[in-house]
């Protein structure tokens, strides 16, 4: 009896270990990070926009990934800085973390930022590099005669400040941009204070020409309101090839919005790879990658994550900082760039 009684116990404490053990999670090894609650990536522009439109497909993919949520949090205002001002003062335990463009290189460079953004916060990944077009109005471009950019350049030449341009931030990438294609042209420069605003205007005929991402312009090319002329790119697109580049009419100039991932200087170095890993991960989804080519983010290849992101960065600081202090805009230095 006693013999049985043995018996029964082992099989009962085994029986315990083993339905403990299935109901746990595998143990962590050591060093590695495992998210245990809500994670937030927070937005620095509004709901439908680029950014924000990049960020909503791979957090549902990180979601899925990780088995956590993964909410998106847009802080908008004062160009991006609102945002950095909001993650600025979260702690950086690897829970948060922000989207960031270039464009949030300049505000910092213009000074209007309360922190050093170059040294306080880390690009993590980049999950989009864009490529900025210059497209105009359908119904002004046929009333101008004009087929392509060189056809832009000859009649803009012609008629001085006759062409209008919405432009959203002259400092920007955008207005960057703008100002190397257009060199030696007078051209009436419309300020807007959004990109709807923008397309609008160009769909309606108020306004001829923007510089913008495929993105943010796609509906209206497809439904032929407004026409690509000039790609800032290397390369022709293969959605657009009849579409001249910067490349083959002699411009120097190929800088396109990408979309990264950010944290706060002090996240903890494995939550940082954590995230990584598991957005390498999202990247094979099926859904992401009918994502990038409907928005023709696979038209550009992004920098690997570590030190090809790291020169990736200080180059595009680099170049950010040369052009603003070449059109006087420069508030904030730093010896680096130098």
């Amino acid at each position: 009896m006693k013999k049985l009684l043995t018996i029964l116990l082992v099989f009962a404490l085994a029986f315990t270990a083993f339905a403990n053990g299935s109901s746990e999670a595998a143990p962590v090894a050591e060093g590695e990070w495992k998210f245990e609650r809500k994670i937030e990536l927070v937005c620095p522009w509004g709901l439908g926009g680029g950014a924000d439109s990049t960020l909503r497909p791979m957090a549902t993919l990180l979601q899925k990934e990780l088995g956590v949520p993964v909410e998106v949090r847009n802080e908008t205002g004062a160009g991006g800085v609102t945002a950095v001002e909001y993650v600025y003062k979260q702690p950086a335990d690897g829970y948060t973390f922000m989207l960031g463009t270039q464009s949030l290189y300049i505000q910092d460079m213009l000074g209007n930022t309360s922190m050093d953004f170059k040294t306080e916060f880390d690009c993590v990944d980049v999950l989009v590099h864009s490529i900025n077009m210059l497209a105009g109005s359908k119904k002004q471009l046929d009333k101008y005669g004009i087929k392509n950019f060189s056809d832009l350049r000859k009649y803009a030449a012609a008629h001085p400040y006759e062409v209008s341009v919405g432009m959203l931030t002259a400092t920007g990438v955008d207005g960057m941009c703008f100002e190397i294609a257009t060199k030696g042209l007078d051209l009436n420069v419309v300020q807007y204070g959004g990109g709807s605003e923008v397309n609008a205007d160009l769909a309606g005929g108020h306004c001829d020409l923007a510089v913008g991402g495929y993105d943010d312009m796609s509906g209206l090319i497809e439904s032929g309101d407004i026409v690509p002329l000039l790609v800032f790119c290397e390369h022709r697109l293969s959605i657009f090839p009849s579409c001249e580049c910067t490349a083959e009419v002699g411009i120097d100039s190929y800088a396109g919005p990408w979309r990264a991932i950010f944290a706060k200087k002090g996240t903890p170095k494995a939550a940082e790879e954590a995230l990584i890993a598991a957005i390498e991960k999202c990247r094979k989804d099926p859904s992401w990658t009918e994502f990038l080519h409907n928005a023709a983010y696979d038209e550009r290849t992004v920098p690997a994550a570590g030190a090809e992101l790291a020169e990736f960065c200080q180059s595009e600081y680099k170049s950010l900082r040369d052009y603003m202090k070449a059109e006087d805009t420069l508030s904030k230095d730093y010896d680096d760039l130098k």
